[in-house]
C-alpha cells in the first residue's frame, strides 16, 4: 500500500492545493493528515474543508486541540493563542466541531500515526525526547513504525542496536530496514522550517517498506498576501519565505 501522510497544512491553501496536484501525478492509496491543519494560515475554513471533501482522515493536532479545550490553548505563546482565537472565528461551526473532534492516533498496517509523539501526544516535540525516553516508547508499543509531525522539520530516529541513530530526512527514497523501529518526523505542508519554502510530505510504501519524500513548490506569495490582508502577525508571513 501506498500511503502519503502530509502534516501541519496550517491554513495554507496554496500549498495544499500544489500538494494535492503533485500526489495526483504520483498516485497513491490512501492520504493521512497528522494533524495542524488550522492555525497561522489565512484559509483554515477552505483547508478543513477541502480535506473533508477529499475523505482523508486526519488526527488532532495542537491548534486543533486548542481550539477545543482553553487548557490546550494556554500552552501556546501569545501569538500562537491570538492567532487560535481568531481561526476559531474564521471556520464554519461544522468544520469547528470537526476539528475539536478528530481522533489523536490512528493506526494502519504496522504504523502508528500521532501528531506530537507517541503513544498520543499533540504538544511533545520528538527532538525533545532522550534516548531512554525513544527506547521505551519501542519498547512499550508493539508497531514498527511512528509517523509524526508538529516540528515542521523532516528527521529519522531509529534504533540500532543499543543506540539511537538521528538523521535528517532529505528529498528522495529511503529504504526502512525490516530488524528496526523507526519514528518518522514527517516535516510540514503548509509552514516548513528547514530552510526550504517548498511543501514537504512523506508517501509510504508499505510493501517495498520505503520512504519517499517529496517537496513541491507553490505561490508562497499569494498566501503571504492573504496573512497580511488577514491582519496577522508578519512573522507569520515571513517564515514562509
Amino acid at each position: 500500500m501506498r500511503i502519503a501522510v502530509l502534516s501541519d497544512v496550517h491554513g495554507n491553501l496554496e500549498a495544499l492545493e500544489a500538494v494535492l496536484a503533485d500526489l495526483a501525478q504520483i498516485g497513491v492509496d490512501t492520504v493521512i493528515c497528522l494533524g495542524d491543519l488550522v492555525g497561522y494560515g489565512p484559509d483554515p475554513d477552505t483547508v478543513v474543508a477541502r480535506v473533508r471533501q477529499l475523505g482523508y482522515p486526519c488526527i488532532l493536532g495542537n491548534h486543533e486541540a486548542a481550539l477545543a479545550a482553553r487548557k490546550e490553548r494556554e500552552r501556546m505563546n501569545f501569538q500562537a493563542k491570538e492567532n487560535n482565537i481568531s481561526t476559531a472565528n474564521l471556520l464554519s461551526p461544522d468544520n469547528f466541531r470537526y476539528c475539536c473532534e478528530l481522533p489523536r492516533t490512528l493506526v494502519i498496517e504496522d504504523a502508528l500515526f500521532v501528531h506530537g509523539s507517541p503513544p498520543d501526544s499533540v504538544n511533545t516535540y520528538v527532538y525533545m525526547l532522550s534516548d531512554d525516553d525513544v527506547c521505551r516508547i519501542f519498547t512499550e508499543d508493539p508497531r514498527r513504525l511512528f509517523f509524526v509531525g508538529h516540528t515542521h522539520e523532516l528527521a529519522l530516529i531509529c534504533q540500532q542496536g543499543d543506540s539511537v541513530v538521528r538523521e535528517n530526512l532529505g528529498e528522495g527514497a529511503h529504504t526502512l530496514e525490516a530488524d528496526r523501529k523507526y519514528l518518522i518526523n514527517c516535516g510540514s505542508v503548509g509552514q516548513p522550517r528547514d530552510n526550504d519554502r517548498r511543501s514537504k510530505y512523506l508517501i509510504w510504501d508499505s510493501g517495498m517498506a520505503e520512504l519517499l519524500v517529496r517537496a513541491v513548490a507553490y505561490d508562497v506569495e499569494s498566501t503571504v498576501g492573504k496573512i497580511e490582508a488577514r491582519g496577522f502577525p508578519r512573522a507569520f508571513a515571513e517564515r514562509l519565505r
